[in-house]
């Protein structure tokens, strides 16, 4: 696990101002996150550990982020930098945010995360440099569901039971408020969505950034009579909803119930694979560029950075033109942890990420780096990744 040293970032601050009670916060998170994949597995898959969020997988793709020759210099750091491959092969894994398999059409925030392969750190010397992956993991949420990691973990420990769930959205409002605008409709495609970063990263050693990448449409899904009809119906459904908060949250956990839905629970997954067999699935990948702790704060994750206040800025272009075996993203572990120091995960709940993920990993037996590797990178799956360089 990556462990930042004592160097912080320019707006980054330890929370209660020293990293050893910052670090000793995110220990009893471990033990917490533990706790919450233990009760999961116990009540939807005993016996086998998942991940505490986004256990469902839609698809595990496979493609390139390819960098656009006339991204700005300012952006030209990392692996978007100015001595930086052309095109990097990239693994995609599409998920539901809950911590268990569920309908698709019931309420969740979608997930999309890259794994980019074939990175040089520019931090070594270039006799010492060893290609090495970084994840970037993005929602359909422009921001995290907590301003700091203890808050987040508090969210994931509510959400284990509904009337805990209620109380804490209601105390939190902002949490709410993102939760319901990302999860609160009815998805048509994955490939329709767009998705953020949610916490800031750093661009280079002087600058932060979100991240974020939006989809370069190529006309709207066609899924039939049966699942117009019945996005028709819930979209109806929700429109009726009030204003008030509690009506809207009452609401969600209604439409989270048993639905005799006749649409295939898993119309995601088949969406994608239709469209895929169509042609490459193409986002624009953009960062976003930290202008002011008061508009673009690293340490308040509940913070949007607006579009008016810090435009999305593309840099590259990712394109997904294959389908690769599942099981392939399942043994892999995506976290922020995989990085380089050019792009470090910043802030509070990033650090924390770095502990949570980890613990998740471990206690659903992920595979190991190593094992990683050679799943990766043996007989056919490797040729199908790694064949765009």
């Amino acid at each position: 696990m990556l462990d930042p040293d004592d160097s912080l970032y320019l707006h980054e601050q330890y929370k209660f101002g020293s990293r050893e009670k910052e670090h000793a916060e995110f220990e009893d998170h471990v033990r917490r996150v533990l706790d919450a994949q233990k009760a999961l597995a116990a009540e939807h898959s005993p016996g086998n550990p998942k991940r505490v969020f986004h256990a469902k997988s839609h698809a595990c793709l496979a493609g390139s982020l390819r960098l656009l020759e006339d991204r700005p210099q300012i952006t030209r750091q990392g692996i978007f930098g100015e001595n930086a491959k052309a095109a990097y092969s990239v693994l995609a894994r599409f998920s539901g945010g809950v911590g268990f398999d569920q309908h698709d059409l019931k309420p969740d925030v979608r997930g999309l995360a890259l794994k980019i392969f074939g990175v040089a750190d520019d931090t070594t010397a270039a006799d010492t440099q060893v290609a090495r992956t970084v994840d970037f993991l993005m929602t359909n949420s422009t921001n995290p569901f907590g301003k700091d990691h203890d808050e987040f973990v508090q969210f994931m420990e509510a959400s284990l039971a509904s009337a805990q769930f209620i109380g804490f959205l209601i105390r939190h409002p902002k949490v709410a408020r993102l939760l319901i605008k990302a999860s609160f409709r009815s998805i048509p495609s994955l490939a329709t969505e767009q998705y953020w970063s949610g916490h800031a990263y750093l661009l280079g050693p002087r600058q932060a950034m979100k991240f974020n990448v939006r989809p370069i449409a190529d006309g709207p899904a066609d899924f039939g009579d049966e699942l117009r009809q019945e996005n028709e119906i819930l979209q109806s459904s929700l429109g009726a909803v009030g204003d008030k908060l509690s009506d809207q949250l009452t609401h969600w956990f209604e439409a989270r119930g048993e639905r005799h839905s006749k649409v295939n629970p898993d119309y995601l997954s088949l969406e994608l694979r239709d469209r895929l067999r169509r042609g490459p699935i193409k986002f624009v990948f953009s960062v976003q560029l930290e202008k002011d702790p008061q508009t673009t704060p690293i340490e308040d994750a509940l913070v949007e950075w607006k579009e008016s206040d810090s435009p999305s800025i593309p840099v590259a272009e990712l394109v997904l033109d294959r389908e690769i075996e599942p099981h392939v993203c399942e043994v892999a572990r995506f976290t922020p942890g995989h990085c380089i120091p050019e792009h470090r995960p910043l802030g509070n709940m990033g650090r924390g990420r770095l502990f949570a993920y980890d613990a998740s990993q471990r206690g659903r037996h992920a595979a190991t780096e190593e094992e990683i590797e050679q799943t990766l990178f043996t007989g056919r799956v490797a040729s199908r990744i790694t064949d765009e360089g």
